[in-house]
């Protein structure tokens, strides 16, 4: 497994089991995140507070995760399903 997908793995993996800390060690200072129903917000500490907010009003789990990787690295995605109580 590359780098990157074990990154991005690792994330997802965080995500599942509500562990902000883990998930924010996966992310870089200047992270820019797109709000599904929102603008873009930047930094660690918008991401924080999304989190916040998201733990709040609804629980979410990532099934049958796919994490695409281009050869260098450089690139990445990840698909999945997401079952929720909102």
């Amino acid at each position: 497994m590359s780098p990157t997908e074990s990154l991005i793995r690792r994330y997802y993996a965080a995500f599942n089991t509500a562990d902000w800390s883990a998930m924010l060690g996966c992310l870089a200072g200047d992270v820019a995140h797109d709000i599904n129903q929102g603008g873009r917000e930047t930094g660690i500490d918008a991401f924080k507070a999304f989190l916040g907010r998201m733990e709040r009003s609804y629980r979410e789990q990532l099934k049958d995760i796919v994490v695409m990787v281009s050869a260098d690295g450089a690139h990445a995605a990840a698909e999945y399903v997401v079952h929720g109580e909102y």
